[in-house]
């Protein structure tokens, strides 16, 4: 009996203590946050809760890509808060924001119900499994197959991958976060930058190979701690921030200049966004007349200084210009006497605006392993080697990748002596030198400041970690900036997202482009205005996708009818849709003759809706509000004329910015008053608007901006060499 009355009593308190918590809710009210990496680390999901429910949702997702993670924010927040969790279907084509959104949720409401957001993973079967993701390849998505046992991830293989046939990122990514991932046992590990959708590719990979091996690919992404180290590195006499081309260039002047040098790159790999170019304009230059013009000169040199100043408009720079034209040839010559680069590929080239300067830049020899990518020869092997002789002039020199630099560091005086960076393991570095050069690439990698610039961003060809550094780090110094709405380096157009998922067979992503490049629609502006050959009664302006630049926000839309699409559905691509390929940024499809039926057309058109690749409307005033433009504009510039209306958007895809801090001839960052800060010296895309001007593209002859890596390289490198020496 006392049994029996005990039980009761047990039973009795499990029921009240349910009544309890059930009147207590699931959540302690308040507002909770957690955040965690999508594309770019820093998805952050806000939530405010009352005892039972989720009431309020705001998702920062303004590291993400403007054109693909930034626009899921809303209709994420709109999921959730029908959902009430974090069951939520996503957005197409902003796969990687989509799931960071559910995790930070997740722990964010694990927080709000007092519980542990990690807790025991769900047990994988033992055995080798495969797991498919998009990487950064264009033409197909990448595969890994990943062993487990005993629980754990013993073994990740990459065994399919068209991320190396788009540039020479991959590689980092393999080499340094496999191992990572297979020490931590976690899908927290940071991508590694400057290769982040190769890293989240492998590990998009890993987690679908875990889903098929039974487990829950979340339940991996469990925290791993940072240290909170702080290293002092003292003594040089140059750091150079950022070892890009212009970085790596800085770096062997300097040593071989005598002075100890310390590199620090924010990416896995060097090399920056010179890896992607063809080569460097260079005039006259010794090793190129001997190779390629049996020594004799193959350009008159005045007569690019005069086109260059007439294009600036201005001799405020004309210094600086004669030495960007004049010693051009010779900053060549220098690199590849001492530091052993190399030039061949497809010999001189001429330029793309000066039909007379048939000879005028020139191609790195690619790498004899690995030959060319999509956006040029593999030459990574080339500023390797150049790091490896500029070491051995010194036995002090050195440098680190994965550093990223966050700030300067000041004496007293407020002078500088050195940076302060950070390594993807969290320790700080303090890096004391006496000479500084800023190296970071520009800022198109940052959402921010290409918005306070001009209004707009430019989906990057290369890597994202060019974000202004450099040139915020130069601004805190007291240096000022120059020509800063140069418009971007932009080459390319091409669909707003390129879908690197099999949604669409390669040849169905070629047809999609082509309604974006194609030159024989009409095309309007983001305002609604005609552009391109809109004003051209039909004629067709083979130029109109390199001007795009031009464009307001750097893009447009092609503009389809119903009846439009109709005529494609039975008749076929027109003449020039059939023709209209993107320059580099192909998708590995080939496009059908003019005339030949395309019957999936709708298919296309509704994947590439998802993607926001199309927009429709069933008229033009609701057109003119998914474009955000006014509906009189557009009517006006579509002649009034009501049907279901197609908008392919065209948009500009680039290398880089090109205004940054203003610099003198001596390379060092100056003053708003014009005076020089003696040991601050910037190159490269942090310095290259002293070369253009406000609202111009860069100077459009043929490889200025890679030869701008080579003069102001070796004239930063050589100076800060001599303040460092003279101040010893």
């Amino acid at each position: 009996m006392k049994k029996i009355l005990a039980i009761l009593l047990v039973l009795s308190l499990c029921l009240s203590l349910s009544a309890v918590a059930l009147a207590d809710g699931v959540y302690t009210p308040g507002t909770y946050s957690a955040s965690e990496a999508g594309h770019e680390p820093g998805v952050t999901v806000t939530v405010t809760v009352d005892k039972n429910s989720i009431t309020d949702v705001v998702i920062d997702v303004s590291h993400e890509t403007a054109a693909i993670g930034g626009v899921a924010a809303e209709p994420l927040a709109e999921q959730i808060l029908a959902a009430q969790g974090s069951e939520i279907d996503g957005v197409s084509g902003a796969t990687e924001t989509s799931a960071a959104v559910r995790r930070a949720l997740s722990a964010a409401l694990a927080e709000a119900a007092g519980k542990e957001a990690f807790g025991e993973k769900t047990l994988v079967a033992d055995g080798t499994y495969s797991g498919k993701a998009p990487g950064f390849g264009l033409v197909s998505q990448m595969v890994c197959d990943v062993t487990f046992e005993n629980g754990a991830i013993k073994a990740i293989e990459v065994v399919d991958e068209s991320d190396s046939l788009t540039g020479e990122w991959f590689a980092s990514a393999k080499e340094l976060l496999i191992p990572r991932l297979l020490e931590s046992q976690s899908l927290e590990v940071d991508a590694i930058t400057g290769a982040t959708a190769s890293s989240n590719g492998i590990k998009n990979c890993v987690g679908r190979a875990i889903e098929a091996a039974g487990g829950v690919a979340d339940e991996w992404y469990t925290p791993i701690e940072k240290s909170d180290a702080i290293v002092e590195i003292r003594d040089y006499d140059v750091v150079v921030v950022g070892l890009g081309g212009s970085g790596v260039l800085s770096y062997c002047a300097a040593a071989d200049a005598g002075a100890s040098v310390f590199g620090l790159e924010a990416a896995g790999k060097i090399g920056g966004n010179s890896v992607c170019t063809y080569g460097p304009m260079a005039l006259n230059s010794e090793y190129l007349k001997k190779t390629f013009t049996d020594g004799q000169d193959y350009i008159n040199e005045d007569d690019v200084y005069n086109t260059w100043i007439e294009y600036v408009e201005s001799e405020d720079k004309a210094d600086i210009i004669q030495k960007a034209v004049y010693t051009s040839g010779e900053s060549l010559d220098y690199y590849v006497d001492n530091f052993g680069f190399e030039f061949t590929g497809l010999g001189l080239l001429g330029s793309f605006v000066v039909p007379e300067w048939d000879k005028e830049w020139c191609v790195y020899t690619p790498d004899p392993e690995t030959g060319w990518n999509i956006l040029g020869p593999n030459k990574t092997y080339q500023f390797l080697r150049a790091l490896d002789i500029a070491m051995e002039k010194n036995e002090k020199n050195t440098y680190m990748t994965e550093l990223r630099a966050e700030q300067l560091i000041f004496d007293e005086a407020g002078k500088v002596i050195g940076v302060q960076a950070k390594y993807y393991d969290g320790t700080v570095y303090e890096i004391y030198g006496d000479t500084v050069i800023l190296a970071t690439g520009g800022f198109m990698g940052s959402n921010e400041m290409m918005l306070e610039t001009f209004g707009a961003t430019v989906n990057p060809i290369g890597d994202t970690v060019n974000d202004g550094a450099g040139i915020r780090m130069g601004i805190s110094a007291g240096g000022a900036t120059y020509m800063m709405k140069t418009l971007p380096m932009v080459h390319v157009s091409q669909v707003a997202n390129l879908i690197r998922t099999d949604d669409l067979t390669p040849d169905q992503k070629a047809i999609l482009s082509a309604l974006a490049l194609t030159t024989d629609m009409p095309m309007v502006t983001t305002l609604g205005e005609p552009w391109g050959n809109t004003n051209q009664s039909g004629t067709v302006d083979e130029d109109v996708s390199v001007e795009i630049v031009f464009a307001p926000d750097f893009m447009y839309y092609n503009i389809f009818t119903q009846a439009d699409i109709d005529k494609i559905r039975t008749e076929g691509l027109s003449e020039a849709q059939a023709v209209a390929t993107s320059r580099f940024l192909s998708q590995g499809g080939t496009l059908p003759e003019a005339g030949t039926a395309v019957a999936d057309i709708d298919e296309i058109l509704s994947v590439g809706e998802k993607y926001n690749d199309v927009i429709s409307a069933g008229s033009i005033a609701e057109l003119a509000g998914k474009i955000g433009c006014s509906a009189d504009v557009l009517s006006e510039t579509l002649g009034g004329v009501e049907t279901t209306y197609y908008a392919v958007p065209c948009t500009s895809w680039g290398y880089g910015t090109v205004g940054g801090l203003d610099v003198d001839v001596n390379m060092n960052v100056l003053r708003e008053d014009g005076t020089p800060i003696e040991n601050l010296f910037a190159v490269g895309q942090d310095s290259e608007g002293v070369c253009n001007i406000d609202g111009k593209a860069y100077t459009p002859w043929g490889g200025q901006a890679q030869s701008w890596t080579f003069v102001s390289g070796k004239i930063a490198g050589t100076a800060a060499a001599a303040v460092a020496k003279a101040d010893a």
